[in-house]
């Protein structure tokens, strides 16, 4: 498994994001992937952070370049052109 840290400017906000993902839970089960962080900055509510979890950079390379998923992205408000995602290195923890 890899982790990724993704940041992007979201334009109607966190609530129609988290409901283009939730509507997204089946093919994202489908290829492996978990988002298991998401929330934008405390002074910025455009900004937005999440941490997706893939099977293998190759799968978040294809997930990420595909037009369907793009344009899904688009219709949520998300200007797809400010996406930054950055490899995180491994092992990754949670620590209650």
């Amino acid at each position: 498994m890899i982790h990724v840290h993704g940041t992007v400017t979201i334009t109607k906000g966190f609530d129609t994001w988290r409901t283009m993902v939730e509507g997204s839970k089946a093919e994202m089960d489908s290829l492996g992937m978990k988002v298991l962080f998401a929330a934008t900055e405390a002074d910025d509510d455009t900004k937005l952070h999440v941490i997706i979890q893939f099977p293998d950079m190759e799968t978040a390379k294809t997930f990420s370049t595909r037009e369907d998923v793009t344009e899904k992205r688009r219709e949520a408000g998300v200007l797809v052109e400010t996406t930054v995602m950055t490899p995180l290195a491994e092992p990754m923890i949670n620590i209650p």
